[in-house]
C-alpha cells in the first residue's frame, strides 16, 4: 500500500539533502501541516538556536510526569521526520523522507554516552541526532532504504538492533513509534549533531 501510493528512490538516487518533512504549529492536538515542508538543516537550525529554548528550559523544571506530558504537548511545535503530509496520519502521506526518527528515552545518565555512539553509529547513516525535550533521551533519525522493505519492517528492526548493541531495554525504546506519521517535537539542543556533509548545501 505504501509504495504504491508513495513512490520511493532507490538507496543509489536517495539524497539527504533532498529530505523534507511537514511541520506542525503546537499544540499536539493540531494536525494540520504549516507552511513549507522543512529539511534537515532546517530542523537542526530550529533545535540548535534558542527558539526553542524558553519552553525547553520550563519543561525541565516540570518534575511530575503527567504534568511534563500536557506541558510538552502544549508548547511545543513538532515534526513529521518520515515525510510530508496532508495531515498528522498515515494515511495523508504524499511523499515518505527516507528517514526513520527513533526515540530513546529514560536513559537514566546513560545520554552522553549514547549521543557519542550513535554519532559514530557503524550500520546507520546518523543524519540528525538530538537530545529529547525532557533531556532524558534521545532523537536518532537515519537513513533507511524503503526499496528493501516497508517503514514497520524497519522500525521493528532498528529497534531490536538498538536494544541489543547497546543493551537497551524495551523501555528505553520506543514501541510506539513505528507508524509513519509519527510526530517528533523540537526542542532546543545547542549540541545536536547534523551529518557535516549536509552543512554544505546551506
Amino acid at each position: 500500500m505504501e509504495a504504491k501510493n508513495n513512490p520511493t528512490q532507490s538507496a543509489a538516487s536517495w539524497n539527504a539533502a533532498d529530505v523534507r518533512m511537514s511541520f506542525f504549529k503546537k499544540p499536539i492536538s493540531n494536525k494540520w501541516p504549516s507552511g513549507q515542508p522543512l529539511s534537515l538543516f532546517e530542523v537542526y537550525r530550529y533545535i540548535s538556536t534558542r527558539r526553542y529554548f524558553p519552553e525547553t528550559r520550563d519543561l525541565r523544571l516540570i518534575a511530575d510526569d503527567d504534568e511534563a506530558r500536557s506541558y510538552k504537548g502544549q508548547h511545543f511545535d513538532y515534526v513529521t521526520p518520515s515525510g510530508v503530509f496532508t495531515y498528522c496520519s498515515d494515511t495523508s502521506l504524499v511523499k515518505h523522507s527516507g528517514v526513520l526518527c527513533m526515540d530513546l528515552d529514560h536513559l537514566d545518565g546513560r545520554v552522553e554516552e549514547l549521543f557519542r555512539l550513535l554519532v559514530h553509529e557503524p550500520m546507520f547513516d546518523t543524519l540528525l541526532l538530538f537530545r529529547s525535550p525532557r533531556g532524558t533521551g534521545l532523537k536518532w533519525f537515519i537513513h533507511i532504504d524503503l526499496s528493501r522493505c516497508d517503514h514497520r519492517t524497519w522500525f521493528t528492526a532498528v529497534r531490536n538492533y538498538l536494544m541489543h548493541t547497546y543493551h537497551l531495554t524495551d523501555k528505553q525504546v520506543d514501541k510506539m513509534c513505528g507508524n509513519p506519521s509519527r510526530a517528533c517535537f523540537l526542542c532546543h539542543d545547542a549540541g545536536a549533531y547534523l551529518k557535516p556533509d549536509l552543512y554544505e548545501y546551506f
